[in-house]
């Protein structure tokens, strides 16, 4: 599962790094942009309960998010949510720093330069 989604999202962002991107309004790059920092936010705060006692009230309290966050199996898991908000990011990050199509083509080796990367040190 985890090679099918990295081929998938390595992909995904790829293609969208490729594509021709529209110039976001203010207003939308803004919530593209939190979107994301959102998101790693929740990867923080699950963090902040490994190792707390179950029945520690504030953990009991946050249980089903944390565990979620954490890895606890679910429809969607919290893995899949981040790898999506990177598509978000790349979108965001290519909009406010104003990066052209020629300039973004030339850095597309990056993304499945690193995938590979990833595969090899699996592999290893």
């Amino acid at each position: 599962m985890e090679t099918f989604r990295l081929l998938l999202f390595t992909t995904l962002w790829t293609a969208i790094w490729a594509a021709p991107l529209p110039k976001l309004s203010r207003r939308v790059e803004l919530v593209a942009g939190l979107i994301p920092f959102a998101a790693f936010g929740l990867r923080v705060f699950g963090a902040c309960f490994i190792g707390v006692p179950a029945d520690d009230p504030v953990r009991m309290a946050v249980a089903p998010l944390v565990d979620w966050i954490n890895g606890a199996s679910s429809p969607v898991p919290f893995q899949w949510v981040l790898d999506v908000t990177v598509a978000i990011g790349l979108v965001w990050f290519a909009s406010i720093a104003n990066i052209s199509r020629r300039w973004r083509l030339v850095t597309i080796w990056v993304m499945p330069a690193v995938a590979l990367a990833s595969f090899a040190i699996g592999w290893s």
